[in-house]
């Protein structure tokens, strides 16, 4: 995992002996995680400034994560994190179509296409990873719809592009985990 470079290295264990798998599959995580954070900005910027999501970004971004965390998943013989992943993908996607179908427009069908690499990735760091990162999307791009409503002092015909948030709650949620590790063990000494 990924998560192998960032803990403390001990006297007893240098990082030479560090196995060649698990860097092959940290280094496949990485570029999963590079994929995200580049087309995830420009499906940001995009969402941000036209309330669209291309569906080729979109494609690009789950196919991404699928070629490297399939990879890695193979490479680290870890397949649990890849089904985990895979079963992300679909709740994530099966969450927001639901919503999107009940809110009757609350959601573009662009949300709905992006909550399958999103919860791709969110599942990949894990079930815990999956709910928070969804639930802070909503819990943020509420309180921003809210802000917006206030200024503009009304709620008809407002809309707020969600994509960024959607980007934004894994990414926060991704920093959480990979921080995790380092506070735990630093508040300890």
């Amino acid at each position: 995992m990924i998560l192998a470079f960032l803990t403390p290295v001990s006297p007893v264990a240098p990082a030479a002996h560090i196995p060649a798998t698990t860097a092959a599959g940290a280094l496949l995580e990485v570029l999963a995680w590079l994929t995200f954070l580049g087309l995830g900005i420009a499906l940001a910027v995009i969402d941000a400034r036209s309330r669209r999501l291309p569906n080729r970004l979109v494609a690009l971004l789950t196919a991404g994560g699928l070629i490297f965390f399939t990879s890695a998943a193979i490479v680290e013989q870890n397949l649990p994190a890849l089904w985990r992943a895979l079963a992300g993908l679909g709740i994530s996607f099966a969450i927001y179509l639901v919503i999107s179908l009940a809110a009757r427009g609350g959601l573009g069908a662009g949300d709905v296409k992006l909550a399958a690499p999103v919860g791709l990735y969110l599942g990949w760091l894990g079930w815990e990873a999956l709910v928070w990162g969804i639930v802070l999307a909503f819990v943020v791009g509420g309180i921003a719809g809210l802000v917006v409503a206030a200024r503009k002092r009304r709620i008809r015909g407002l809309t707020v592009p969600f994509g960024p948030f959607m980007l934004a709650g894994v990414l926060v949620t991704a920093g959480l985990v990979a921080w995790a590790p380092v506070i735990s063990t630093s508040s300890i000494s």
